[in-house]
């Protein structure tokens, strides 16, 4: 399969024209058209997750995050030269699909609300509609026909996330009925989540303030444990597009957070 072709595969369950217009979504270097027979995937287009995924060999790497949201020069030696600098002696295409992604809800973004078996899933924040009819948006919001223990409830998201420490504020239900969530930083969209019902929004990046004003109780995972898991389960859904005659591989990276727990000394989530 031709580079031009695995694009178009990864623009037609992903089209960057409904990305954020802040967005840097598509080609961030671009490769020679040549034949791709592996392609990987990955949440950070890092250095050392560049380096594993050019020695596995291979001819395409696909990211969630853009190398750049705004276009800027090699101009010192750090992490961004170095992988400018692995493609281009690679002959190697960076393509993101960033917020194209997150707005498909019907995809992979929305991976943690089904595991939680919530009910009438559905987009918390709507911004667009398909040609099919689907609706775009980021984030989603769904109910349980029983409420469950809110503690019962934190536990379950830390398992499934893979956060071994979770952040909690605002004022905690005793039971969990109804739950939005949004992958990444998503913290903007908690009055909206709260104003629809929501006793407990699940996201990542909370800051000190808006945890000091939040009217419901917030679960602070961290930006990489859902995202992560989202573009694992990505590059499955992608691999099914491509084909027999494209591997797909996905590329872990590492949460650049760790934590120091008294007496227990340091923890990575």
């Amino acid at each position: 399969m031709k580079t031009a072709e695995v694009i178009s595969r990864i623009e037609s369950l992903v089209p960057s024209g409904f990305a954020a217009p802040w967005d840097n979504c598509g080609v961030q270097i671009a490769g020679p058209e040549r034949d791709v027979t592996k392609v990987a995937v990955a949440l950070d287009p890092l250095p050392q997750v560049v380096s594993s995924a050019l020695e596995w060999g291979a001819q395409f790497v696909l990211t969630h995050h853009p190398l750049a949201i705004e276009a800027k020069l090699p101009a010192k030696l750090d992490w961004f030269h170095d992988v400018m600098k692995q493609f281009f002696c690679a002959d190697v295409t960076l393509f993101a699909s960033h917020t194209s992604l997150d707005v498909q809800f019907k995809g992979a973004v929305s991976w943690l609300g089904r595991e939680l078996e919530l009910e009438n899933l559905r987009v918390l924040d709507q911004v667009a509609e398909n040609e099919a009819g689907d609706i775009l948006g980021y984030g989603c919001i769904g109910e349980y026909s029983s409420p469950v223990v809110f503690a019962d409830f934190v536990e379950r998201v830390s398992q499934l996330s893979g956060c071994g420490v979770v952040a909690l504020c605002g004022p905690e239900p005793e039971k969990v009925g109804c739950v939005a969530m949004c992958p990444g930083s998503g913290s903007s969209l908690m009055d909206k989540a709260f104003g629809l019902g929501a006793d407990v929004f699940i996201t990542g990046d909370v800051k000190y303030h808006p945890a000091q004003e939040s009217v419901g109780a917030v679960l602070d995972v961290g930006h990489f444990s859902l995202e992560e898991e989202m573009m694992r389960r990505f590059s499955v859904l992608l691999g099914e597009e491509l084909g027999k005659e494209v591997e797909v591989k996905f590329f872990s990276g590492r949460n650049p957070f760790a934590y120091h727990v008294q007496g227990e000394g340091v923890r990575r989530p």
